[in-house]
């Protein structure tokens, strides 16, 4: 067991380091196909925008998966909330009995670059933002079908130098033993730094894209709402998928890589087969 449990920490673990050129799924997914199994893993496809608060759309690669130790810790591979393009490993520390009860751990976030591959003409002339590694910490509880966690991560690779809060509550529904769902609800706030690197435009960025001089401030840059579903084929094989509305606020929505180039409403799409073991 102690082997096995290491391969899966190893697989989980590559997956986040090898995201690099891909999207994670989201940690309901995770959450969500882990019933049934000691662990499992999923590959799928995403379609979203191509950067926050783009209305340009591509379809990414969707890695996700989860492994669930007897004592009730986890390791698992998702992604973060939103609009955002970021892969998330977390994992829980604590004991408890059964699914019910208080999570809380590290969290590594891996944020994807935005370059000068992004659709819009003008919001590729802006000076490339590199890819950021982000590390922090979660507390969640769960009881019965009802679940809410906050998750705070904060620059570590000194690109945006920024941190966020992610704030997320869920229902789940299992409607019976092959087919489960998941309603959730989800804010993310982000310090000035972060917001300042994604939604503002410099003198020189100004320059070079047409776009207007733009500093944004920290505060709650968006909310939405996500509905994600499981159906098992069998023991081993099940299918998962996401459908997600963001809607950018504050000082992201007023960006003008938002508005009037973007657009305030951001949508997603993930599907995906997985493995469980």
């Amino acid at each position: 067991m102690k082997k096995t449990a290491l391969i899966a920490a190893g697989v989980l673990l590559g997956g986040a380091i090898s995201v690099t050129p891909v999207l994670a799924g989201e940690d309901d997914m995770s959450e969500v196909a882990s019933k049934g199994g000691v662990g499992f893993i999923g590959l799928g496809a995403a379609y979203k925008p191509d950067y926050e608060g783009s209305d340009d759309y591509e379809g990414k690669i969707a890695p996700f998966g989860r492994y669930n130790w007897a004592s009730g810790r986890y390791i698992s591979l998702g992604g973060t909330h939103g609009s955002e393009s970021a892969g998330r490993l977390k994992a829980n520390i604590l004991r408890k009995e059964g699914r019910d009860g208080i999570e809380l751990g590290p969290v590594l976030q891996y944020r994807m670059k935005r370059d000068d591959d992004v659709d819009n003409k003008k919001v590729s002339k802006m000076k490339e933002i590199d890819a950021a590694t982000e590390a922090g910490a979660f507390i969640g509880f769960i009881s019965g079908n009802w679940s809410a966690d906050l998750t705070y991560a904060a620059d570590v690779s000194s690109e945006h130098d920024g941190s966020l809060m992610y704030f997320n509550g869920g229902y789940r529904i299992p409607v019976n033993d092959k087919f489960d769902m998941k309603l959730s609800a989800h804010m993310t706030w982000a310090d000035d730094d972060y917001m300042d690197t994604y939604f503002g435009v410099s003198n020189s960025d100004s320059n070079r894209s047409g776009l207007k001089k733009y500093s944004a401030s920290s505060g709650i840059k968006d909310a939405g709402v996500s509905v994600t579903g499981f159906y098992r084929f069998n023991q081993t094989w099940g299918v998962a998928g996401l459908l997600g509305y963001t809607r950018m606020l504050n000082d992201a929505e007023d960006s003008p890589l938002v508005d009037p180039v973007g657009d305030e409403n951001q949508m997603k799409a993930v599907v995906a087969v997985t493995y469980t073991f």
